[in-house]
């Protein structure tokens, strides 16, 4: 028997949205949770199953746990409890300081996308699969969606949520490494497994990727050497152990004159100045950066292109580490590593590549020095980062996109144009009608996109505005 989803399918517009990891996972729920009832139909397509758990939430290792305490990781921007309450259906211990495992979130992703389709009546398809190119219809609007599998898709508005690119290519390209011992992709996990982790070990990264990639090769042996090579060497802050929820606060008076002069080194000073105000206090800095997160985007819009570079360059490695913290655990457990010398942080850049037999010398220059420094490691991964140049993108769906005008690179190279409604910007400097973007590269307009708290807002917001009809 027809069930209400199966009425009126002729007239029912389809929303399809292409990746299902957590942006396009929270837009879908909030689709769900949105509708009034209007004839809605919605496609996600996802190229590697489970949908909902994403590239982040993936893993079945406990020993990975969040960055972000309980408290501040809802999946709904309107519930502000609803992690913290489905956490303690688990253990009644956990509460909102706690730092969860991820695969319990990945869970609770899971659940939260069936819960919503249980409560709403849009009809919901699931597609396991890679779509290669999204076209504007030539009549009657809406576009065809190719798929991998020879598949096509109609559909009257598109979601770009494609997660986070791969590392870009290195400079000098690796040289010498057996096939399997150079990976390209940090979040290949059975290409992980496969090293030989009694050998020496190059990452190429000392960021959370580059800690995640650390303990999951050390996870079964504390013997072999690990170096974690970077510019500068830097390390993420640890969280204090006792969270404190964040503060909606005012545009804070000590950041007033800096925002006058919209200079990055004048917001810094401020900065610094306020930090060391509050320890002196007996506060804490987190709390100054904690407090400006509600007001990051107005920042970075106002500030011109020149200054946004500015602290690309000079800043932006030392706004990571102290922004973007290690939960305690994760950060006892990096500089135990690193005490014991089984971990050791080099700051520098390399210069060449040398076969050694079954290694390969890495040759290295460290930083403020003219010596050079050479590592002998089996293995070297590629630990640097997301690449948001499209100009270098291999994703196949990125590529036709930007080849045939539809989306268009920031200046600065972080990520997407997109207008305030969340559509794409074609190079023609025109908004895409009815196809959208939400992920990490909405970067380049709010800077604070990569972060469940900031993500799961667009994610309403994205939500709302197609629902509307208004755009």
């Amino acid at each position: 028997m027809p069930t209400q989803k199966d009425n009126n399918s002729f007239q029912k517009r389809t929303i399809v949205i292409l990746g299902a990891g957590y942006s396009g996972t929270l837009t879908a729920v909030n689709i769900l949770r949105q509708n009034t009832g209007d004839p809605v139909r919605l496609v996600l397509v996802e190229r590697k199953a489970p949908f909902g758990r994403g590239l982040a939430y993936r893993t079945w290792d406990d020993n990975f746990v969040l960055n972000v305490p309980a408290g501040n990781m809802s999946a709904l921007a309107d519930d502000p409890d609803h992690f913290v309450n489905y956490c303690r259906n688990i253990d009644p211990a956990f509460n909102a300081s706690s730092f969860i495992a991820r695969r319990i979130y990945g869970d609770y992703l899971e659940s939260t996308l069936a819960e919503a389709e249980k409560g709403s009546p849009i009809a919901v398809q699931k597609i396991s699969g890679e779509a290669l190119s999204v076209r504007p219809r030539e009549e009657g609007g809406g576009f065809s969606v190719e798929l991998e599998d020879s598949r096509s898709l109609s559909a009257d508005q598109v979601v770009l949520a494609l997660g986070h690119a791969l590392p870009g290519n290195l400079r000098p390209a690796p040289d010498g490494f057996k096939p399997g011992n150079y990976i390209a992709n940090p979040w290949d996990f059975a290409g992980l497994d496969r090293v030989d982790a009694d050998k020496p070990i190059l990452l190429l990264g000392s960021g959370h990727t580059a800690i995640d990639v650390l303990f999951r090769l050390t996870r079964n042996s504390n013997s072999g050497k690990v170096f974690l090579l970077s510019r500068r060497g830097l390390l993420p802050q640890g969280h204090r152990f006792t969270a404190r929820p964040p503060v909606t606060a005012a545009f804070p008076a000590y950041l007033e004159e800096a925002a006058a002069s919209c200079s990055v080194r004048a917001y810094m000073r401020a900065l610094r100045r306020e930090a060391r105000r509050r320890e002196a206090e007996g506060g804490n800095w987190r709390d100054a950066i904690n407090e400006l997160r509600p007001h990051t985007p107005e920042i970075w819009r106002r500030l011109p292109l020149t200054e946004r570079r500015r602290f690309l360059v000079h800043v932006q490695a030392y706004w990571d580490i102290h922004r973007h913290r290690l939960a305690p655990c994760a950060h006892q457990r990096l500089h135990q590593m690193a005490h014991s010398g089984q971990a050791e942080i080099v700051a520098g850049k390399i210069l060449s590549y040398r076969k050694e037999g079954d290694a390969v010398t890495v040759v290295v220059r460290p930083r403020h020095a003219e010596t050079r420094r050479e590592l002998t490691v089996g293995a070297m991964v590629n630990c640097t980062g997301p690449n948001y140049n499209l100009a270098a993108s291999d994703i196949p769906l990125l590529a036709q996109l930007r080849d045939e005008g539809l989306i268009q690179q920031d200046p600065a190279r972080i990520g997407l144009e997109v207008d305030d409604q969340y559509r794409v910007v074609g190079t023609d400097g025109q908004s895409v009608p009815d196809l959208f973007y939400i992920g990490p590269m909405l970067k380049a307009r709010y800077w604070e996109a990569i972060a469940v708290p900031e993500l799961r807002i667009h994610a309403l917001r994205l939500a709302k505005l197609i629902l509307s009809g208004s755009l």
